[in-house]
């Protein structure tokens, strides 16, 4: 048996809970806080073990065969794939597109198990998710929020995904080891963005290394990189496997050196296994049945071509490993595997078997969901809104307040203020102050709600691939966002009105200007709400941006600006629908309250002025000529309202609304 990576005899009885922290490791967490000692005994070596595996979906027939008249056809994607990986090994999944490589590695990592049946045992317990903190999945996208630091990144997925019984100070010290072991120190206080192709996949794996797990998927770790990068990064896996990982990775057409340092290879077509066994014996195996491969080849780069090749090769090749006598021993140990486990209540996973027979029966167990620490979250719904809220705030903090933001801002400002400059309170400048108080409360709103499409978009892959892992509730993410990200996209906007509103000199009272600060900031945040309901529920960018269009501009010409009278089969519904409108009317009547003093002119539309020998007129008169029938508090509580229901629906279409595209 592989010998543990920490005293068994201190605790008792045989079956150990695996995030208890041993005596030593308390002791010295203590002395020097050192919390990458404290995750390293908190790691079983696991076998991974799978049976009969497959893989069975529904697709649309139209997809396979247009002329199909059949609604739906079952496609295989795996089929009886079976086979044992130990610790300290690292596994190559190969085969062309659509062999079922990434399948299987899905499947194996618990994360895509619909239509699948057969047994997979790690060690002697089937996949629970509760075990997905001792798996990692690195993903072939490197996705990131990629204006962090190295640091950064890594920083904020240890407080999220460490556990709550090891203090900050582990986390951060759990970090430093992590970027020592995978050499990216002299990029740490570098943005994600600007870093090379092999230092984002190391910084990618990084943030999987940093729960210390187990068992490591890689879905295609060197695709994209230079064959002196695809090297390096081999060298870093190697040396986690020396560690007493279980590594699996898929890859397409690795050079001859990477291939030859796979300890196991798993060659799949069409779903089935043609070849399990070390890389070096792969050539003599395929020349014992009449495919010789040239000299000065490329072995993998023949193994390829051979899977690649028409249908009967492949078929040929199939039943060939089927009939194989070592294969079919394999087979049989497993089967035998299976047999022995299938009475058990399979609730804990054995120690680290070595592969032999012996070992797998071995009754030392070792319970890899944790009691101790059962809660499906490593911390708290609130731990984990403040560390989301941070990162959002740094990340908002980034983009918001550009150089360029500011000089948009400032600028549009002044000219604002250019155009209305200094009007006097004269009946003839109430259509231009109407015209200014629609032109804000568009003008931003607009802007903001284009903004808050693009969030979701940019950032979904970061969050599924995080929530995948296990990492925090989406609620959390969502609040920690929200909190964020609003007062800081208040920020430019409110600058904006300051300036432009006392250069147009609207109205002099304070409490108004407060006022209408206030619903013009509200409007901005129904808008972003809307904007991120739309981001959120069309996963289509382009389809979201041309809704959005069609749905602000529709809602502008309804706002009572443009047109007041609208026909009545369209006005008697249709004005209700729009946010501008009630930001629009309630700073309407805010421009006319204070008491301001307005002078008539010649050919008045006031109707007081008509026949007034003061030529004066109060903004309560004008009000008439304006007035909605609609009060302040009213408009106020609708806005809220709707910013209320589109964030809502924002959350729940993130929540609900999946992704279905996928490789095998």
């Amino acid at each position: 048996m592989v010998e543990m990576l920490y005293n068994t005899n201190q605790i008792a009885p045989a079956i150990i809970d695996m995030d208890a922290e041993p005596e030593g490791s308390r002791r010295k967490a203590r002395m020097s806080i050192d919390g990458a000692r404290i995750i390293a005994g908190l790691s079983p070596r696991i076998t991974v073990t799978f049976y009969n595996v497959s893989k069975v979906i529904s697709v649309p027939a139209k997809m396979i065969d247009p002329s199909s008249k059949e609604r739906y056809i079952q496609r295989t994607l795996l089929d009886k794939v079976s086979g044992q990986i130990h610790p300290g090994q690292i596994v190559a999944l190969m085969g062309p597109s659509g062999s079922g490589k990434t399948t299987l590695l899905n499947t194996l990592s618990g994360r895509a198990l619909n239509g699948v049946t057969g047994d997979i045992w790690f060690n002697k317990q089937r996949y629970e998710k509760g075990m997905k903190r001792k798996l990692a999945y690195v993903l072939q996208q490197d996705l990131f929020f990629e204006s962090l630091t190295v640091k950064q990144q890594l920083t904020y997925t240890a407080l999220l995904r460490l556990p709550n019984h090891l203090s900050k100070n582990d986390k951060l010290a759990q970090v430093e080891q992590i970027i020592d072991q995978l050499r990216i120190r002299k990029c740490e206080n570098t943005p994600i963005m600007l870093i090379s192709g092999g230092e984002k996949k190391r910084v990618n794996i990084g943030t999987e290394l940093l729960t210390n797990p187990s068992v490591i998927f890689l879905d295609e770790p060197t695709s994209g990189l230079d064959s002196t990068s695809a090297v390096a990064l081999i060298d870093v896996l190697r040396e986690l496997s020396s560690q007493g990982k279980t590594i699996i990775t898929s890859i397409h057409q690795p050079s001859s050196q990477i291939f030859q340092s796979f300890d196991q290879l798993i060659l799949l077509a069409d779903g089935k296994t043609i070849f399990m066994g070390k890389p070096s014996d792969a050539l003599p195996y395929f020349a014992t049945m009449g495919h010789q491969s040239p000299l000065q080849y490329n072995p993998a780069d023949y193994v390829m071509d051979l899977v690649n090749q028409d249908m009967k090769v492949r078929e040929d090749l199939k039943e060939a490993y089927l009939r194989n006598r070592i294969i079919v021993n394999e087979i049989k140990s497993i089967s035998q595997f299976k047999e022995q486990n299938s009475s058990e209540g399979r609730k804990h996973l054995s120690a680290e078997p070595s592969g032999n027979e012996s070992d797998l029966t071995n009754p030392d167990n070792v319970n890899l969901i944790s009691r101790k620490h059962s809660s499906k979250w490593p911390i708290g719904f609130f731990s984990q809104m403040i560390i989301l809220f941070s990162r959002s705030f740094r990340l908002t903090g980034k983009t918001q307040f550009t150089l360029l933001n500011f000089a948009q801002a400032l600028s549009l400002a002044v000219i604002s203020g250019l155009c209305w400059l200094q009007m006097d309170f004269v009946e003839s400048t109430i259509p231009d102050r109407s015209s200014f108080i629609f032109f804000i409360m568009t003008f931003w709103p607009f802007q903001t709600l284009m903004m808050g499409i693009l969030s979701f978009p940019f950032e979904r892959g970061v969050i599924e691939k995080e929530r995948a892992s296990g990492s925090y509730r989406l609620s959390a993410y969502f609040i920690g966002k929200s909190l964020a990200e609003a007062p800081l996209k208040l920020v430019l906007p409110t600058l904006f009105l300051i300036i432009a509103y006392w250069m147009a000199r609207i109205n002099n009272n304070f409490a108004i200007f407060l006022a209408i600060v206030v619903f013009q900031l509200l409007s901005i945040l129904v808008a972003e709400s809307f904007g991120l309901f739309l981001g959120a529920t069309l996963r289509n960018l382009q389809h979201a941006i041309t809704a959005a269009t069609v749905f602000l501009i529709s809602l502008m010409l309804i706002g009572g600006f443009f047109i007041q009278h609208l026909p009545h089969w369209l006005g008697v519904w249709a004005k209700w629908l729009s946010f501008f409108k009630y930001a629009y009317n309630a700073c309407l009547r805010l421009q006319f309250m204070g008491g301001q003093i307005y002078r008539c002119v010649d050919g008045s539309y006031v109707d007081i002025c008509r026949n007034n020998i003061n030529g004066t007129f109060t903004g309560a008169d004008a009000l008439r000529f304006f007035d909605s029938g609609i009060d302040i508090g009213y408009n106020f509580l609708v806005l809220f309202g709707m910013f209320i229901v589109f964030r809502t629906g924002a959350y729940f279409s993130l929540r609900f609304i999946k992704n279905n595209t996928g490789r095998t």
